[in-house]
């Protein structure tokens, strides 16, 4: 009996060893330089020429800014699990087109250069791709 716990602890600690941390954060990948909107569609509608122009950076901290211009506005973002969520404001006429943006979002796909997002209800039919600058 001796000898099978011996083995099982043997055992435990190469499994241990062995396994790798994965310190593949892909939220740095977000956090690093800056991003631009290329697709923005609402209800089948394509709205990404309203996001001509700015500048998107996700910082560490959940700071969203989004720059124009040179005038900015900032916001939180966070990514927790499979979801994707900006906060820009509210969404009103006097907050066009950042407001829009302001949502809970599923992640479609997302790499260190492209991110891939749906509107978490699907009767809206938004769909938002941010592109790596």
């Amino acid at each position: 009996m001796k000898s099978y716990l011996n083995c099982c602890f043997l055992f435990s600690i190469l499994l241990l060893i062995s396994c790798k941390k994965d310190n593949n954060n892909s939220n740095n990948n977000i956090s690093n330089g800056t991003w631009r909107v290329t697709l923005f569609t609402d209800s089948g509608n394509d709205e990404t020429s309203d996001f001509s122009g700015y500048s998107f950076t996700f910082g560490n901290n959940g700071v969203l800014t989004a720059t124009k211009a040179g005038s900015s506005k900032t916001g939180t973002w966070s990514n927790p699990g499979n979801e994707f969520n900006i906060d820009l404001g509210e969404k009103s006429d006097s907050n066009k087109p950042l407001g829009e943006l302001t949502d809970d979002w599923d992640i479609i796909s997302k790499s260190s250069t492209e991110i891939k997002l749906k509107d978490d209800n699907d009767a809206s039919a938004e769909f938002l791709t941010f592109q790596k600058n």
